[in-house]
């Protein structure tokens, strides 16, 4: 079995990785754990080396698949591309026994296992950078606009020239005490502290300061109205504030888009009379979704991996008054509301039958594009087309 170190909530470091920075040296003399864990290390990216994208694994399993870092989704790997001279590998822990899946450059996990004074038969580390050729169409490009640093709300010194590389259990408190898993500790792992300031160095007319956080806003919730409730999965009408990040947002090349085929915009529909609504999507995998009275905004966004969301959509109708209708509508009222299960079929479209079909009337119909756990998704830039559709159209 593959050893489980890592989460999907820090995958988007991976694909935002430009480097891996230099980390601390350990100095003194080795921990009982050290050889094991450099042993446990050599053997787990000699199993990796054996791995294809299409390797039978266990769901949440962590590892490297073609120098990349691989977890399992649904049976299958889903692969992130590590940054420029970085390869994805199994490294030693440092402070405790067991290891981390992370990406690092060669020389590091070089240095990290000959440290622990472990040796394969061959005299190396198991992993091979020769095949470690990064897929740039999972990979989402680093936005350095929004990266420079802030001294005020800057992490540690270990951490402010890697913040932008995936988190490693090598760092301490970066694990717990069951092997480092990342998903099981309650301690912020440094390598993934964004270090973001206001906006506003130097002030910009008409323009808001964001806020800062030395800590990722972790404790957000903590701050809100008096007596607001954690989401914590639920559907909390009177409000609530959610602790979860964002997690993984796609490239550019994979904001998502919609266009219905059928009705078309401006088309008559006989009353009371089932018709079908036809959704031509690109860029998102539909058709995946949790329960929504129990997971509803619980897990972060996550990629396939083509680099495109794994969510579903909605379509939603609702009547107005006229075609060139100004009055803004109530969004508690609709005509017909159905999430798609379905995924797309091979021309990128889905079908859903409005069954009962509608009374006479005039009526906007569009999409609610969602990831997994029904938030809104999210893309790398501000100015991108519209993601969802809307159609407006008569029925007599």
């Amino acid at each position: 079995m593959i050893y489980n170190s890592y989460s999907a909530f820090f995958a988007v470091a991976l694909a935002l990785s430009g480097s891996a920075s230099a980390r601390p040296a350990r100095f003194g003399r080795r921990a009982a754990f050290d050889l094991a864990n450099g042993q446990a290390a050599i053997k787990l990216n000699q199993q990796f080396a054996t791995l294809t994208p299409t390797s039978q694994c266990t769901e949440g399993e962590d590892a490297c698949v073609n120098g990349q870092f691989a977890q399992c989704a649904n049976g299958k790997f889903v692969l992130t591309a590590c940054g420029p001279g970085t390869v994805c590998a199994a490294l030693p822990l440092v402070n405790s026994a067991g290891t981390s899946v992370t990406c690092d450059t060669q020389a590091d996990v070089d240095a990290r296992i000959a440290a622990t004074g472990a040796t394969s038969a061959g005299g190396d580390t198991g992993t091979d950078t020769t095949t470690a050729a990064a897929d740039t169409t999972t990979t989402a490009a680093a936005d350095t606009t929004t990266a420079a640093a802030d001294t005020t709300t800057a992490a540690p010194p270990a951490a402010t020239s890697d913040a932008a590389t995936p988190p490693d259990n090598n760092n301490a408190g970066g694990g717990s005490a069951t092997g480092g898993d990342l998903q099981d500790s309650l301690t912020l792992d440094p390598n993934i502290i964004q270090t973001t300031g206001t906006g506003q160095e130097p002030p910009v007319a008409g323009q808001a300061s964001a806020l800062t956080s030395k800590n990722n806003f972790a404790n957000i919730c903590s701050l809100g109205l008096p007596n607001v409730p954690i989401t914590n999965g639920l559907q909390l009408t009177g409000g609530s504030c959610n602790p979860i990040p964002i997690g993984n947002i796609p490239s550019i090349q994979n904001v998502p888009s919609s266009k219905f085929q059928s009705p078309t915009n401006g088309e008559t529909l006989k009353a009371n009379t089932p018709f079908n609504v036809t959704l031509a999507v690109k860029n998102i995998q539909i058709g995946t979704f949790t329960a929504a009275t129990e997971t509803y905004y619980a897990n972060p966004q996550t990629l396939n991996a083509q680099g495109q969301i794994i969510g579903h959509t909605h379509i939603v109708i609702e009547a107005i008054d006229a075609l060139d209708s100004t009055t803004v509508t109530d969004p508690l009222k609709f005509a017909f509301f159905k999430g798609v299960d379905d995924a797309a079929d091979a021309n990128g479209q889905v079908t859903v039958p409005v069954a009962a079909g509608l009374a006479a009337g005039v009526y906007r119909m569009g999409t609610i594009m969602s990831s997994a756990t029904h938030q809104p998704v999210i893309v790398a830039v501000a100015q991108h087309g519209i993601v969802d559709d809307v159609i407006y159209m008569t029925v007599q």
